[in-house]
């Protein structure tokens, strides 16, 4: 993905961010960041993961549970720009070329984010297609006719389901924008994995958000994915701080639900679509010529588990309309905070006026 396709997407949002920010380098806190803080920051971050791992363990890939997650990014995030106070001595202390990578790795994670609101509008596609389907349910009698009707609908949600917006790599194989994407994320995690989190306080802190920030996009990413093939790309965090400790503890005990889910051949892992797309299959599985029963008993009983499905349709299709809105807003406010963290940085090299 090109950085040229992201900033041409958020243009208008630089140019409105740009608006408020002065013509000069806004004055940055001078000292050395307060170790009473630094610790703080880790007791904070790790408390913040522990419940996250506290959850349920089959709530971990939930709407509900990834919003809390992508939550822990925006707090953690904020926290490390609390705990540094002097951005200028990182520089100094010849830090420039990790602000360079970290960069690097902010164009890729707001590239991320526009992949998953893509992926999140297919799936408002997907409960436009369930809603239609639900529709041809609502009045009785219910015959043959509603439910094929109801069946085209459900073929389309299917369909939905399984379109992905593909695109040619170099090796000319075919891969949806959510499996580059977990590629990419997975390379960032592999450099994460090289870097050494003890070069002070400014680094650790934003190390440690930056390790969460790919984490949690990444699960965002595999969520998201239809029959995701490779397994939760790791971060191996080095060290023996709070946080670190409990973000591996985390980061392992995820990885052991995802290929728990894949051993039972689940086609999303995203909780509440795993629950749509098992529910609609299940509908699929009563043919519309079992209406054509003769016996009145018989047509009653076939029409009875018709209904009794439609109401599984319809618990599941409010579950996943409801939360979509949700989930796309955190990832919205996950990508706002990059751009204006990617801006700080911009104004700290520009100097001052």
């Amino acid at each position: 993905m090109s950085s040229l396709s992201l900033f041409a997407s958020w243009g208008a949002a630089i140019q409105s961010f740009s608006s408020h920010r002065s013509s000069c380098k806004r004055p940055v806190p001078v000292g050395n960041s307060d170790p009473t803080l630094v610790s703080e920051f880790e007791q904070e971050v790790a408390s913040r993961l522990d419940q996250l791992r506290s959850t349920d363990e089959t709530e971990y890939l939930s709407m509900e549970w990834l919003c809390q997650a992508m939550e822990v990014v925006l707090s953690t995030h904020s926290l490390a720009e609390f705990t540094v106070s002097d951005f200028d001595q990182v520089v100094s202390n010849g830090h420039g070329k990790w602000i360079e990578s970290f960069m690097d790795n902010s164009v890729k994670l707001l590239d991320t984010c526009v992949v998953l609101k893509a992926a999140l509008a297919e799936i408002k596609s997907y409960c436009g297609h369930l809603k239609v389907a639900l529709r041809a349910l609502e009045k009785d009698p219910i015959g043959e006719i509603q439910v094929k009707r109801c069946m085209n609908a459900l073929k389309k949600c299917t369909e939905a389901l399984n379109k992905a917006d593909d695109a040619v790599n170099h090796l000319g194989q075919r891969r949806s924008k959510l499996e580059t994407c977990n590629s990419m994320l997975r390379r960032m995690g592999d450099r994460m994995n090289a870097e050494d989190s003890s070069k002070g306080d400014f680094f650790m802190a934003m190390y440690a958000a930056q390790v969460v920030t790919i984490f949690v996009c990444s699960l965002l990413s595999n969520a998201l994915s239809l029959r995701s093939r490779r397994s939760l790309s790791t971060m191996c965090i080095s060290g023996h701080s709070l946080w670190s400790s409990s973000f591996n503890t985390l980061q392992q005990k995820v990885k052991e639900q995802i290929e728990k889910k894949k051993s039972r051949d689940r086609n999303v892992l995203l909780m509440e679509l795993d629950m749509a797309d098992i529910a609609v299959r299940n509908f699929q599985n009563l043919p519309p010529k079992r209406m054509q029963i003769n016996s009145c008993s018989g047509k009653r009983t076939q029409i009875l588990k018709v209904k009794e499905s439609a109401k599984v349709l319809q618990a599941v299709f409010v579950d996943v309309q409801q939360g979509i809105p949700i989930l796309e807003s955190h990832v919205e406010n996950i990508q706002r905070n990059l751009l204006r963290s990617r801006m700080a940085f911009l104004d700290m090299d520009h100097g001052s006026c």
